[in-house]
């Protein structure tokens, strides 16, 4: 065979592979179009457009062929052209507010479970996440995302203390959803668990296991744990026993902070036999400050928690705990936004709470 032929020989064995003609990839040095997109695919730019825009006016197997080619010759959507027609940055803000003085840190599980959630369900449906965590109460990250288009629209976790920013934020923008709980007057859009029922279903169990002082442990000023507490008296209403029969130890979300006002209430030598944490790194600062004390859990002291966070389950003992289905409200949060990004109306919604027992209690 001459030399000419084996070279047409071996061009032609590698333009075929799995028996169908490979796509003739162009330069990677420059940029390939829609409309050599759109001849490779044998389909108008129009399709192609549409299809990478995963357009329901496509037929499934139409898109499919349209992306697999985009992703065989490697081309890339022009996001800033996109954005800028259709007047969208295809991202959305979600602002972490911390307090200090409550020892709240981005590491705190609620938060890194609730951003892992928004940050999933946000990218399921095509969007970015932009992670925003003010340092200071007077930092209007809130506004700086909007006003520069850097957002569509912003999920905001936490209103403690923020209630009358939040409802003038909502004046200026109807893109935001807040998590956290009922009370007061709010504009906004309003997405948390049923924190009362939550507080109900905690104390009922640990007053139907025959726990009769029930030590609250968590600051009724911020609204969520407030909403908690107003769950445990109605557990105790619900049972005629009286108010006063439980205990309360106000303390931050720190978990230092906790098991060292845990520790130190036992040491004064107030009886409880319970302990109903406002959340799971509470609840299981208390477990190691009564093991630290000699007692055991939940023969001496029965412990629940709120949040079911991951380590819940793998606490020493396992986390008896409300689950307030984070996952679920992450998704529902930006279901919400978008529908209002895309100006439907929508309204407020509570995920449901479930008691989880484990060995705890």
């Amino acid at each position: 065979m001459s030399q000419h032929k084996a070279l047409q020989g071996d061009k032609k064995k590698n333009a075929i592979e799995g028996g169908r003609p490979k796509q003739a990839r162009p330069d990677s040095a420059r940029k390939v179009t829609m409309e050599e997109l759109a001849r490779l695919a044998k389909v108008d730019v129009s399709t192609v457009s549409r299809a990478l825009n995963d357009s329901p006016l496509v037929k499934p197997g139409t898109k499919a062929h349209v992306q697999k080619i985009a992703e065989e010759i490697g081309y890339v959507i022009n996001a800033s052209a996109r954005n800028l027609r259709r007047q969208s940055s295809q991202t959305i803000g979600i602002v972490i507010p911390l307090n200090p003085e409550q020892e709240q840190t981005i590491s705190d599980p609620f938060f890194l479970e609730m951003v892992g959630a928004v940050s999933h369900a946000a990218s399921q449906r095509g969007y970015d996440l932009i992670v925003s965590v003010p340092q200071n109460e007077h930092e209007v990250a809130e506004r700086r995302l909007l006003q520069t288009g850097r957002a569509d629209g912003l999920i905001v976790i936490g209103q403690a203390g923020r209630s009358d920013r939040l409802n003038e934020l909502a004046a200026l923008s109807r893109n935001i959803v807040v998590w956290g709980g009922r009370v007061g007057e709010y504009q906004y859009t309003l997405v948390g668990s049923d924190n009362i029922e939550g507080g109900r279903l905690a104390t009922a169990h640990l007053l139907e296991r025959g726990r009769k002082a029930i030590l609250f442990l968590g600051d009724i000023d911020l609204p969520e744990v407030a909403l908690r507490y107003e769950g445990l008296k109605k557990a105790y209403a619900e049972q005629k026993l009286t108010p006063e029969g439980h205990l309360l130890l106000k303390v931050g979300f720190g978990g230092h902070e906790a098991y060292e006002a845990v520790l130190a209430f036992i040491k004064s030598g107030v009886s409880f036999d319970a302990i109903f944490a406002a959340s799971d790194v509470l609840a299981i600062a208390a477990i190691q400050a009564v093991r630290a004390a000699n007692l055991k859990v939940p023969g001496d002291i029965a412990v629940v928690g709120y949040d079911n966070i991951g380590q819940a389950k793998m606490a020493t003992p396992p986390l008896t705990t409300i689950d307030q289905n984070i996952r679920h409200g992450g998704e529902l949060m930006v279901d919400l936004l978008l529908q209002k990004i895309a100006g439907k109306t929508v309204k407020s919604e509570l995920t449901a709470t479930h008691l989880i027992v484990r060995d705890s209690s």
